[in-house]
């Protein structure tokens, strides 16, 4: 398995080149690695760094904030290892629920965790209303976050993420 380390914050500056492929602004994510109430973690492979995770743990709802892989791992599996990781962590710290959002654009995104469990659950409406001009992906302008739900008791009772 991939391994995870929890990243100190010191050094959560070297995530944000990786966690800009999920957010453009890299101040919001330095400020997301920064927040006491978020915890940080790198996925290495050997001695590379292949991916990043910005979680925030509670008992009912953690939610992940930021995850990416790094373009030259991705399609290796990396991203479902980093997945499965957050969920066997969610079991330990005995979390309920793990939240993702991505933006209404991000089709492959919701694939990949549809594919990893998730449901579709809400739409934070007018979500990316800070970004300054319009950015599209997949021909799509990005307005709203789609956000996706995976309880942690039916993932255990299935076991289908391993």
């Amino acid at each position: 398995m991939l391994p995870i380390e929890i990243v100190l914050s010191k050094d959560t500056a070297i995530l944000v080149p990786i966690l800009h492929e999920a957010e453009e602004d890299d101040a919001r994510i330095l400020r997301a690695i920064e927040d006491p109430s978020n915890t940080a973690y790198l996925a290495q492979s050997e001695d590379n760094l292949v991916g990043a995770i910005v979680m925030q743990w509670a008992p009912a709802k953690s939610e992940i904030l930021y995850i990416a892989t790094q373009p030259a791992w991705r399609g290796r599996g990396y991203g479902k290892t980093i997945m499965n990781w957050i969920i066997d962590e969610a079991q330990r710290q005995g979390t309920a629920e793990i939240w993702v959002g991505t933006a209404n654009a991000a089709l492959d995104n919701i694939a990949f965790y549809q594919k990893c469990g998730f449901r579709m659950d809400s739409i934070r409406k007018d979500f990316f209303d800070y970004f300054s001009d319009p950015v599209y992906e997949n021909g799509i302008r990005i307005q709203d976050m789609v956000m996706l739900k995976l309880v942690v008791a039916e993932v255990i009772e299935n076991t289908t993420h391993s």
